[in-house]
């Protein structure tokens, strides 16, 4: 029996099951850096789009591709210089000289950055060259009728280069890459917003035809996301398609997807389906403690701070939190249910909060408690576990990894996981805008943080894990937005209250 004859056989969720298993079971991690691929690609034959960096006066009416580098510079540019002290597993001053590194918008697992982005325009298909901020022309003619979204004015597709993350990660990159393609997507709606560009996620297409359009073979590097814009300039929107010829591949060509948990995962999430409706957690008893109304929300460029040192460790204010919470809530990216996650929250400094596990129910803005206070005892990286001391709330996604294998077969692991990453992202946007402070922390969903939300035995398992609190200190900030707001040249700046800004606040 051949391998394919063997996956032939397999049922929906084993695939899922398999990878879960080998999460668990995976050990310390032997990282080759000499085997470290680049982390952007590029098509070095291919005609380009030079995009503005920055418009003195802006345009009256703005062009599609002028509109669409704005976006992608939002997504994946270089858009930031990070003056970053170099740190040791400790979150303790390493003795290093401090360096200054280029930064992007969104956070991705170990700053490996393995998603790319392609946008199909009237004019030709594009692959956006973020180091020189230029669109490469993959291949001519109007391809957005092709790609499945024909009243589209423009479409973005989201692919993910395998071994750009799994060279450090093995399998457990395939769980970062689709959480990092959630973020990506909670960053272009908020982009989306602030630019006037309509954006909406797509994530139940055929990715191989999507790929065959792309040129890319599903095994170096495949899509996992779409979304359809819509410009507020002028166009009279696809007719019928028109095709080019496609450019030559990219160069060097990524690593194919090696053999194991991940690639069987990956292969079985061909399958497009909807989910109908999905369980939630089971209800835990007790007073609900009401969280009262949000703190606005300032509409901000869509940005983050992300310090890898920790946090001041005061107290959140409650409306503040309450805010965060109802970022990260529904509605999803792409039309998921609304029930394909639960947030659950360790509150640790929250003012009127008394420290505990809680659950958080969206639709009458309160918290039930269902543990102690207690902070997950392992294990976590020596960093997640230094900045859980001072953070003043964690934020954590829960689902059924296996609640809609019925009807979506093994592609329902990928869905809950953008479907994280979105919320994960967007409760960082708002912190940010209310001058807080969130990083990311992948170890920290697993079996111990199950335990302490009261999951053990259930088959609800954490998705991500969000520490939120106060930036360090003040002072100069250390990070230098490269984006112009206005006619001047000079850095743009956030509001002065935001102490995001006025603190010396190390961003990732």
């Amino acid at each position: 029996m051949t391998a394919n004859d063997h996956e032939r056989r397999l049922m929906p969720g084993d695939a899922t099951r398999r990878y879960l298993a080998a999460l668990r079971e995976r050990g310390p991690l032997d990282v080759r850096w000499d085997r470290a691929p680049t982390r952007h690609k590029r098509y070095p034959e291919a005609a380009r789009v030079t995009l503005p960096w920055r418009t003195a006066e802006p345009s009256p009416e703005p062009s599609p591709e002028i509109l669409a580098g704005a976006l992608l510079r939002e997504l994946l540019g270089f858009d930031r210089l990070v003056w970053l002290h170099q740190l040791d597993e400790e979150c303790a001053a390493a003795g290093g000289a401090p360096m200054l590194v280029l930064g992007r918008p969104a956070p991705s697992g170990g700053a490996l950055y393995p998603i790319e982005a392609y946008v199909a325009l009237a004019g030709g298909l594009y692959h956006y060259d973020p180091v020189h901020h230029v669109l490469e022309l993959v291949r001519g003619g109007d391809h957005r009728p092709v790609l499945g979204l024909p009243q589209a004015g423009g479409v973005l597709v989201l692919t993910a280069v395998f071994w750009r993350s799994m060279f450090k990660y093995g399998d457990f990159g395939y769980r970062l890459m689709c959480q990092e393609t959630g973020v990506l997507l909670a960053q272009a709606q908020a982009a989306g917003a602030r630019l006037e560009i309509g954006v909406r996620a797509h994530l139940g297409l055929r990715d191989a035809d999507l790929e065959c359009v792309l040129g890319l073979d599903g095994r170096r590097e495949a899509v996992m996301a779409a979304l359809s814009l819509t410009f507020p300039c002028r166009d009279d929107g696809p007719g019928e398609p028109v095709h080019g010829d496609r450019a030559r591949p990219s160069s060097p060509p990524p690593l194919p997807l090696i053999g194991g948990p991940a690639a069987l995962l990956h292969r079985s999430t061909a399958t497009t389906g909807e989910p109908g409706p999905l369980p939630e957690p089971p209800l835990a008893p007790g007073h609900r403690h009401p969280l009262g109304d949000p703190a606005p929300v300032p509409v901000t460029r869509p940005s983050r701070t992300s310090p890898p040192a920790g946090y001041r460790p005061v107290a959140l204010p409650l409306a503040d939190l309450a805010a965060v919470l109802a970022a990260a809530g529904p509605p999803h990216p792409g039309d998921l249910p609304e029930a394909t996650l639960t947030t659950y929250l360790l509150a640790q400094r929250v003012d009127g909060l008394p420290p505990a596990a809680y659950r958080h129910h969206p639709a009458t803005r309160t918290l039930t408690r269902v543990g102690p206070p207690d902070a997950p005892p392992g294990p976590l990286h020596a960093n997640t576990r230094a900045a859980l001391r001072t953070a003043a709330a964690v934020l954590i996604a829960v689902g059924d990894p296996l609640a809609a294998v019925e009807q979506v077969g093994d592609r329902w692991y990928r869905l809950q996981q953008i479907a994280a990453g979105a919320a994960a992202h967007r409760a960082a946007l708002a912190a940010f805008a209310l001058g807080r402070a969130a990083r990311i922390h992948s170890d920290g969903a697993n079996d111990a943080t199950d335990h302490v939300l009261g999951l053990a035995g259930t088959p609800f398992r954490s998705l991500s894990f969000l520490l939120l609190g106060t930036p360090l200190t003040r002072g100069p900030s250390l990070v230098r937005d490269l984006t112009s707001q206005g006619g001047d040249h000079s850095p743009a700046r956030a509001p002065a209250t935001n102490p995001c800004f006025s603190g010396l606040t190390p961003t990732s």
